[in-house]
């Protein structure tokens, strides 16, 4: 899913995404999976299929601040190890 979003294969990870939803069991995953949800929105709105604004640093640090967070969920994990593993993803890139 990730490596379609980084390869801005839209249809792809809209596939891939929607799959995951149905699969989803848990908070963990559920937040897993509307965070490759919200990349892939904010893909779809971007100039030709790619975000502009997300560095990997800006995302790494999303990441660390849901975490630190002490209302901090399972969702909330699951949408942050999203998050990290976006962003390592985008730093492979560069």
């Amino acid at each position: 899913m990730l490596e379609s979003l980084k390869a801005s294969d839209l249809d792809a990870a809209r596939s891939k995404i929607q799959e995951m939803m149905e699969k989803a069991r848990n908070d963990r995953e559920k937040g897993s999976v509307m965070a490759a949800a919200g990349i892939l929105a904010s893909m779809s709105k971007g100039k030709d299929g790619t975000v502009q604004t997300w560095e990997a640093q800006k995302v790494a640090r999303a990441a660390q601040a849901i975490r630190r967070s002490q209302m901090a969920d399972d969702w909330d994990r699951g949408y942050a190890e999203t998050l990290s593993s976006y962003a390592r993803l985008l730093s492979s890139k560069e």
